[in-house]
């Protein structure tokens, strides 16, 4: 919340697990600025279509720096959250 300017708004997507994700105390004192959650409620396939359809047409192209099982998701998170993945990580959900 430091780093965000007055007027600002962080867009809070997803949640920490760990219970990390706690403000600061005095955090919100201050200038003017917004913390809004974000959820997706309902049947999300149209909208999932409608970002996925320009990659599989070729028309949009996405770098993977990360590939792997879903077993391996601690590693990928914290690749990610290291900044050691340039693009975007997948994980490979098998049954």
């Amino acid at each position: 919340m430091d780093l965000l300017a007055p007027g600002g708004d962080v867009q809070s997507v997803g949640w920490d697990f760990r219970g990390a994700g706690g403000l600061p105390p005095y955090a919100t004192v201050g200038p003017t600025r917004s913390l809004t959650s974000f959820v997706i409620e309902g049947d999300a396939g149209p909208n999932l279509a409608v970002l996925t359809e320009p990659t599989a047409e070729g028309a949009l192209t996405v770098e993977i720096g990360w590939q792997g099982s879903w077993n391996r998701f601690d590693e990928a998170a914290e690749a990610l959250h290291g900044r050691r993945v340039s693009g975007k990580a997948v994980l490979q959900v098998t049954w």
